[in-house]
Parts: structure tokens; C-alpha cells; sequence
């Protein structure tokens, strides 16, 4: 809108309408619909595909033309908005599956495929609590590991045994792209300091187990005492963890809604799905879902 107050158009610059109701537009969509539907018909006589691409661009310019008249430039009748609508979506391309004529917001494919991932990081979330339980370490615990770096009183670089105490451990974001569940550990003798997130590490449980009994060998190898350990056999999740109730998972991070759009497609193990993915798709029934790809 001009200081004058006066709307001036930004397709054809004369004032009294703006863009949306411009007639100069109008005929000029119109015209190319029907440009394009002579074409299509006078290449379908010598070449098919190039007939094809005419046809294409023609609809585009049919469903503009509709949206801004509600008149279908086909038949020369009215439309009403309902059905405008409904021929407008035959060209839309779902973000997420790549098909036409729904958006990714009604899309069937993503509402499956986020069931069998929740169904998949429920089983994943389950063997990774009793693989944990099993190593016998849970927040409390006090792990020697075998570490390098600068120890000692006079700060000598070489390879020592370091008591860690385990802190917490990150439950939420254990699911079937992230299996293992993973605890932050900081030095014991630090732990009154107030800079001891310096010292903090993230491992998973079995690493430490793994870690735990390299100490161990390594202190049985140049005749050291082995190094002790408290292991608090306690590991809870919080409630909710194993069923993979919403408030527990992060489903947003595995169906991304932003980004790029090849961030927010489908990811190749959905579309072709295979091992323990498969599985739970048969599982859960939804087999005809993915006929012929796994």
C-alpha cells in the first residue's frame, strides 16, 4: 500500500487491487492453460512423452486459475471451494513418503512406521536395562578404569588405574537408533570440587565393565593389589521408560519436521526395512504395508 493509501499491484503495478486479484494475472494463467492444453494435444500426434509435460504444466495452471476464480477453466462452471480444494491436492507431494494427494500432517506411512519404532526402542530399551543389570553398576557405583594421561604428584604423563563414581545415567535417549544405555562418571577424589564437571565422562555401562576388568588384568599383570570397586546393583528407570510412554521418548528426533527436505523424508531402513525392524513390522501386523520390500 502507497503513502497515498492507495493499493497498487505488484504483478502488473496499476493501482485499486493487489497481486490475488489482479485480472492481467488472471488471463495470463488462463491463457497459458489453455497454450499449454494445445500443445499437449498437437504433440500427443507426433510425440507421447513430450505430450505428457504439456498436460503437467496445463493442471498447474488449471489449479491456479480455480483457486483464484473457483472456476474450473475446463468446463467453464463454478467449483466450490471444497471441491477446488479437493483437486488442488492431487498435485500435493507428501514431505515424508513422496506420494500425492495428502500431506505429511494425515500421512498414513509416518503414523505406521513411528508405531514400529516406539514398538522396536520398547525391546531395545529392554535388553539394554538387563544387559546393564547384569554388569551390576548403576549410579553410585565407584568403577577403577584404566585411563592416560598427566597423574601423580609430579603430574607424569603414562597409563594409570582412575577411580570414577557413576553420576547418572541418560535414560531418554535410548531407542532403536541409540541402543545402550549410557552414565556420566567423574573422578572420585573430585567429587567435593566445584569445577568436577571437568572430569565428567559418558560411557556406556558395558564399556565400564569391559574397562573394570582391564584394570584388573592390568593389575594382575605387573603384581599390583586389584583395584577394589563398590557396585551398586541399582539401576531404576524412571516411569514410563520401558513402555516407551511419549513423555519418555524423543520421537521428533528420528521424524524430523525441519530441516532440509531430504532430513525430513523417509529413512531407507523404513522404506526397506530388514533384521529386527522387519520383525516388529510382521509383529505388529503390518506386513501388506511393505509388500515386497524385505
Amino acid at each position: 500500500m502507497s503513502w497515498s493509501g492507495t493499493v497498487t499491484c505488484s504483478h502488473c503495478y496499476n493501482r485499486g487491487h493487489n497481486k490475488r486479484k489482479c485480472p492481467t494475472l488472471t488471463e495470463s494463467i488462463l491463457r497459458d492453460y489453455k497454450d499449454h492444453m494445445a500443445a499437449a494435444a498437437d504433440a500427443l500426434e507426433r510425440n507421447g512423452e513430450v505430450a505428457v509435460g504439456y498436460t503437467q504444466n496445463a493442471e498447474r495452471y488449471r489449479m491456479r486459475y480455480m483457486k483464484r476464480t473457483k472456476i474450473d477453466p475446463a468446463t467453464g462452471e463454478k467449483v466450490k471451494n471444497k471441491t477446488a480444494k479437493a483437486e488442488r491436492m492431487k498435485n500435493v507431494t507428501c514431505g515424508y513418503c513422496r506420494d500425492t494427494g495428502h500431506t505429511r500432517r494425515i500421512c498414513e506411512v509416518v503414523k505406521r512406521d513411528k508405531l514400529v519404532f516406539i514398538e522396536e526402542s520398547r525391546r531395545v530399551r529392554a535388553g539394554a536395562l538387563e544387559a546393564a543389570r547384569e554388569t551390576g553398576i548403576g549410579v553410585g557405583s565407584m568403577i577403577p578404569i584404566r585411563a592416560s594421561g598427566y597423574h601423580g604428584p609430579n603430574q607424569e604423563w603414562g597409563s594409570y588405574t582412575s577411580l570414577r563414581y557413576v553420576k547418572s545415567v541418560d535414560w531418554y535417549p535410548v531407542t532403536s537408533a541409540r541402543p545402550g544405555l549410557w552414565v556420566t562418571h567423574v573422578e572420585a577424589g573430585k567429587l567435593a570440587s566445584a569445577n568436577q564437571s571437568r572430569w565428567t565422562s559418558r560411557d556406556k555401562i558395558l564399556n565400564l565393565r569391559q574397562n573394570f576388568k582391564e584394570a584388573c588384568d592390568h593389575a594382575e599383570l605387573i603384581h599390583e593389589p586389584e583395584p577394589t570397586a563398590s557396585l551398586i546393583p541399582s539401576l531404576d528407570p524412571p516411569d514410563g521408560w520401558l513402555e516407551c510412554e511419549p513423555s519418555t521418548i524423543d520421537i521428533a528426533r528420528r521424524f524430523p519436521t525441519t530441516g532440509g527436505k531430504y532430513d525430513k523424508r523417509r529413512q531407507h531402513d523404513y522404506s526397506w526395512p530388514s533384521g529386527e525392524t522387519a520383525q516388529v513390522i510382521r509383529d505388529l501386523g503390518f506386513e501388506e504395508h511393505w509388500k515386497g520390500r524385505f
